[in-house]
């Protein structure tokens, strides 16, 4: 089991139990686990009688709408000014401070920060941290972080958590789908007699047309390396511009990639601008692509990270990050006597 020492859910649960006015916010371009987890504890407090104030820092919830009941999240750009009279701010999914600046700067001072997360390179800032790198999703992390401090879920609270958890465990596909995360739905659906499929029907069965095509487009712009251990895909700004996919569309294009048979490690090129670029990492085994992101400034888990790229030609980026992957999957095959230990 990874130990960070960010695990006082004592604390945390402390902060949720005194706060009377929270902020809730994730990281930009927020996936179905931080839209989950933020949306689980916009319902849990608010049915223990908080007041909450639910933020992104994107356009919009794509695919996720639904668990927007009522249209509470807000956008920080429609919100003027600084955030008075909030005790409380909870960061989900944010592993580092910097992805969240926009929502923290915006803070009183004196307001508590609860930082609620399971990526391992994940500093611990905040006063109350809960960081488990083994949960499944920051989602199992806000389950039992309400559990300790002993607020009620509702069903909407018992549907975000279920989105987020659904979402980071590759529908209970990927490594990181633990017997803990499979015990938490069971609770889930049992207590609140979910409809699975139909929460499974709107997060993966409901895709648009402009949706299939950016599909086509990045399953046409496969590349492979190392006899297709290696597998590369791209978005262009000219499919965004083609397709009118969304951001938070673009960003789901790994499973294609990851989708490919005999895969150890995919990357997912984002062309953000003539020089600016945004990689997704997944692996398929031991070797840690966060340490690949890493040497360029970014992060994340072991068997999912991602990073950034300013200031330099896409093209020049893209072959310094696939050379840094192949060298690294070589070296851990000569490990390992050729195998991907999983």
């Amino acid at each position: 089991m990874i130990d960070t020492g960010f695990r006082d859910y004592a604390k945390a649960a402390e902060l949720l139990k005194s706060g009377k006015r929270f902020v809730i916010g994730g990281h930009p371009m927020m996936d179905g686990d931080a839209i989950g987890s933020l949306f689980a504890l916009y319902y849990a407090l608010t049915a223990a009688g908080r007041e909450c104030l639910a933020v992104t820092q994107d356009d919009g919830l794509g695919k996720y709408q639904f668990l927007d009941s009522g249209g509470r999240l807000k956008r920080l750009a429609d919100l003027p000014g600084a955030f008075e009279g909030y005790d409380t701010c909870i960061v989900v999914d944010c592993g580092a401070q910097s992805r969240a600046r926009a929502i923290l700067e915006r803070l009183a001072p004196g307001t508590r920060i609860v930082n609620l997360d399971h990526h391992i390179d994940n500093p611990g800032f905040g006063d109350g941290v809960v960081v488990i790198p083994d949960a499944s999703s920051s989602g199992e992390v806000i389950y039992n972080v309400l559990k300790t401090a002993g607020i009620p879920l509702t069903k909407a609270a018992a549907e975000a958590l279920f989105t987020a958890i659904a979402t980071d465990t590759g529908r209970f596909s990927f490594s990181n789908s633990t017997p803990d995360s499979f015990r938490i739905v069971a609770e889930l659906i049992e207590q609140f007699d979910l409809d699975v499929a139909s929460l499974a029907g709107q997060i993966y069965r409901v895709k648009t047309p402009q949706r299939l095509k950016m599909e086509a487009m990045v399953a046409q712009s496969i590349e492979t390396r190392m006899d297709g251990k290696v597998v590369i895909a791209r978005v262009s700004r000219r499919m965004l511009d083609e397709t009118g996919c969304t951001e938070a569309e673009a960003n789901e294009m790994i499973v294609i990639p990851k989708s490919l048979k005999g895969s150890m490690v995919c990357i997912l090129f984002r062309e953000m601008g003539p020089l600016e670029l945004k990689v997704s990492l997944r692996s398929e085994g031991q070797m840690a692509v966060n340490d690949i992101a890493a040497q360029f400034n970014g992060g994340g888990h072991l068997r999912a990270a991602g990073l950034q790229v300013h200031g330099r030609p896409v093209a020049e980026a893209e072959s310094e990050i696939v050379e840094a992957v192949t060298s690294a999957l070589e070296s851990t095959l000569k490990e390992t006597g050729g195998k991907i230990i999983v």
